[in-house]
This record gives structure tokens, C-alpha cells and sequence, in this order.
């Protein structure tokens, strides 16, 4: 199992990502003055697949643009990563959104549904599993024939996006969503993993800084909700407070890539999870970590260690 599938970010507030980015008015380059801008906004009440009510899983989408008048259409197409897999789909055409339904530059309630999802993907409702990513693209193309995103050759050796993705915070009429992330997840119970645990180091290396037995000082830590999903909580690692960020979702428990901020002047000290944490409550949860992933401190690479968090 590659350890670098469960390096994306699934720490979304409502489990989801979408970039923005736009082309300015002063860009350097004159055929990209008055460009497009579409932008594309998830309701947050339908921004996830949902595994265990598949039949009434949609994502709801509100389009906004300034020039629709010059919007000949735009095109979605859909991806699909498998999250326990670690393998991506080619890209599928999804659906054309007529610019016409606009009403004064604005699309509300679009609705794809599941079925139109893995239809468009080829895939049976059984593909599914949590925390697996479906993304949208948007492409907009104009009246005059401009596609945006596209590549523009400026010389043999030179060439660039049209949609530049270096601007991230345009206001939010100026802007060009390129992407759209939607996660399969299983809604959670109210104060699911929240509350008081017992986190303890149950094997790996001890701390060779300290001399203590451990490098996660065994005690009691508050787990609260950062997200739907997304539980958090502040323990000692090497004896200074850390924050400590993990998912839980359909039975799996994800913990992404972090930096702890320590370091010795040369690399950081890293954790990242190994395999897959499984989980059949919220009473205890065992995560498998590989800790010094980057070889700080002159300390072994990707020791792995074990961590329990047990409510109390």
C-alpha cells in the first residue's frame, strides 16, 4: 500500500475544495483583456455524495457570471480518484450548461445527481466507497471561440495558461472556478469522536530526545468536531502541545500529512499516516503512523508507531 494516496487534503470544511482563479485587466497579455469569468459555487446542503442514501445523493451547483452575453456554453466533465485504490478515471464529458438559463448573469440550483455521476463515470453504485473524490471542470467556451482553460503557445518555448491559477482571492465577481472536489462520505451522528479520549502510545519508538518511553506523552486529550468529518485535538509529542488532525468517514479513519514545526535546522520532523485506520465506533480508535518521514534530527526515516485514543 503507497502511503502517498492519503497525501490529499480531506480536511475541507463540508468536504469539499473548489479553486478559484481569474485573469486580471492589466495582464500582459492583450487577447486575454476582457476574458471570462465563471464562477461556480456548491451548496453546502449538497456538496457531498452521501454512501448510505446513494438514491438521493446530489450535488446542487449556483453559476455567476458578468459577460454570460459572450458565453457560447459550458461544457463539465467528471473524474473519479478511488481512495483505497489510489487510481484515477480518465476524464468524462458530465453535462452542457446552456447560458441562456441565466438570468441576469446568474444559475441557481443545478442539480447532478448520483445517478447522472457514476453513469457519466461508468461506474455501479458498489464503486463507491467513503472518501473516494469525484471532480468537476469547468470549461467555457465563448462566442468568439476562445475555450477557457486552455493552453496558449506564446513562442516554441513558452506558453501559458489562460485561466491563471496563481490568483487565488479575486473578488468573488471576477472569478473563474476551475474545479470543483466532492467527496463520498457517511454522515456522522451528533457528537460522534467528540468529547474526552485517552490517548496513549501504544508501540513505536521512544523519544530520543527526552528519554521518555514514548514520543506521545500518554493522557487525557478533548477531541472536538472541526468539520462534518473532521475531528481534532491537542496532545504532546516530544513534550510540546501538537495539534492533531484526522477524518472519520464509512468505517475509515484518514489522518493527512503534517508538520509538526520541529526540526533540528535541517527537515522537520513529519508524521503521515500508514495503510488504512479502520474504525466500528467512536469508543476507540487505533491509528497507524509513519513518523520522521522526512529524516529530521539525524533520527531513522518513517519509524512506525501506534497511537489508541480510547473515551473516557
Amino acid at each position: 500500500m503507497k502511503t502517498s494516496k492519503y497525501l490529499i487534503v480531506f480536511f475541507l470544511t463540508g468536504a469539499l475544495a473548489f479553486l478559484n482563479s481569474c485573469v486580471e485587466q492589466d495582464s500582459p497579455f492583450p487577447d486575454f483583456q476582457d476574458a471570462v469569468n465563471m464562477r461556480i459555487v456548491v451548496d453546502p446542503d449538497f456538496s457531498t455524495i452521501n454512501k448510505e442514501d446513494p438514491a438521493s445523493a446530489k450535488v446542487v451547483l449556483d453559476f455567476f457570471s458578468e459577460n454570460i452575453e459572450d458565453v457560447e456554453k459550458v461544457d463539465l466533465h467528471i473524474d473519479f480518484l478511488d481512495f483505497s485504490e489510489g487510481t484515477a478515471s480518465d476524464r468524462s464529458f458530465l453535462r452542457t450548461i446552456d447560458p441562456s438559463s441565466f438570468q441576469d448573469g446568474v444559475l441557481r440550483g443545478v442539480e447532478i445527481t448520483f445517478d447522472e455521476i457514476k453513469n457519466a463515470l461508468g461506474l455501479e453504485v458498489a464503486d463507491f466507497d467513503g472518501l473516494d473524490q469525484v471532480t468537476l471542470y469547468n470549461t467555457t467556451t465563448l462566442k468568439d471561440g476562445r475555450v477557457y482553460p486552455s493552453v496558449i503557445e506564446i513562442n516554441n518555448e513558452v506558453s501559458v495558461n489562460n485561466v491563471t491559477p496563481n490568483i487565488q482571492n479575486s473578488s468573488a465577481t471576477t472569478s473563474f472556478t476551475s474545479q470543483i472536489v466532492v467527496f463520498v462520505q457517511c454522515p456522522l451522528p451528533d457528537g460522534f469522536a467528540t468529547g474526552k479520549y485517552m490517548l496513549e502510545q501504544v508501540s513505536g519508538p521512544p523519544d530520543p530526545f527526552f528519554g521518555n518511553d514514548y514520543r506521545w506523552t500518554p493522557e487525557e486529550v478533548t477531541l472536538t468536531s472541526a468539520g462534518p468529518i473532521q475531528r481534532t485535538f491537542t496532545g504532546k509529542y516530544l513534550t510540546f502541545d501538537q495539534d492533531f488532525t484526522f477524518v472519520v468517514t464509512c468505517g475509515i479513519l484518514v489522518v493527512n500529512r503534517t508538520d509538526t514545526g520541529l526540526s533540528c535546522g535541517g527537515p522537520n520532523l513529519v508524521f503521515e499516516q500508514d495503510g488504512i485506520n479502520e474504525y466500528n465506533d467512536d469508543k476507540e480508535f487505533t491509528i497507524t503512523l509513519l513518523d520522521n518521514v522526512d529524516g529530521g534530527c539525524s533520527q531513522p526515516v518513517a519509524e512506525p508507531l501506534v497511537l489508541k485514543l480510547t473515551k473516557i
